[in-house]
């Protein structure tokens, strides 16, 4: 069950379902996975002594999408042994800001916080607002918002039509304070794109979407929740009850 539930969390853009203009590229060991929020390179299985051969690669598909950033996801399930360090050595370096994920799960409810209403999204308008609400924690470039702003559409409907994704709307003091998706897999409930308006920050709002979720992932017969957290939210999951199993090196291609 852990190496499921490893693979459910470091593989977050192949769990997804695919939305308009995403792409999942298959390479030598790995997978490159395009999405508008950037490309990453996932499930890491490379041959020994391949990590060159991967690097160049992954670069040469990357610039074929006309990608300017390149991050690979190198999780607990990655291979072969010492991995990290043969792409290190290939020029790839931590990525800035958040270098390392934590991989957490539950099996139990965790509490949540009373006088925080949390909302599912149901419709488009609200959809929207919850965006705009996740670009502006996440400081999104205006361009790249824009080019969001013209998908949405048709990314709630490729998400509601494939029955497998879950979206939380935090509201504090009747304000839109928070988000938080949820990606169901047959073992889990996959949190995803957590994110609180700093105002916010401190008064329940994370803890309550963390809650939501699980009873979203509840209703769909599903006994657990998984995620790989980063340095904010993993002390916070950590004191509701998650635990770790694993953790997720991030690095960025700075040749790209």
């Amino acid at each position: 069950m852990r190496d499921v539930l490893l693979a459910a969390a470091e593989e977050p853009g192949l769990i997804t379902p695919p939305g308009p203009g995403a792409r999942l590229v298959p390479g030598e060991g790995f997978t490159l996975v395009a999405r508008s929020g950037g490309v990453t390179v996932e499930r890491v299985r490379l041959p020994p002594g391949g990590a060159a051969a991967a690097v160049a690669s992954a670069r040469q598909l990357a610039r074929a999408l006309d990608a300017t950033d390149l991050v690979w996801w190198v999780g607990a399930l990655a291979s072969p042994p010492g991995v990290t360090a043969a792409l290190v050595a290939e020029g790839l370096v931590p990525y800035p800001g958040e270098p390392v994920l934590r991989t957490v799960t539950i099996d139990r409810p965790p509490p949540g916080p009373a006088g925080v209403e949390v909302v599912p999204v149901e419709d488009v308008a609200t959809y929207r607002t919850a965006m705009e609400l996740d670009a502006d924690v996440w400081g999104i470039p205006p361009a790249e918002r824009q080019v969001r702003r013209g998908r949405l559409d048709a990314v709630w409907e490729s998400e509601r039509a494939s029955g497998l994704v879950d979206h939380h709307l935090a509201l504090v003091e009747g304000r839109p304070a928070g988000v938080g998706r949820m990606v169901a897999v047959p073992e889990a409930g996959v949190l995803m794109g957590g994110s609180v308006a700093p105002w916010a920050r401190g008064r329940g709002a994370y803890r309550a979407l963390v809650h939501a979720r699980w009873r979203a992932a509840a209703s769909r017969g599903l006994p657990r929740l998984v995620t790989s957290a980063g340095a904010m939210s993993a002390p916070v999951l950590e004191r509701l009850g998650f635990t770790a199993i694993g953790e997720v090196r991030l690095l960025r291609d700075p040749l790209l």
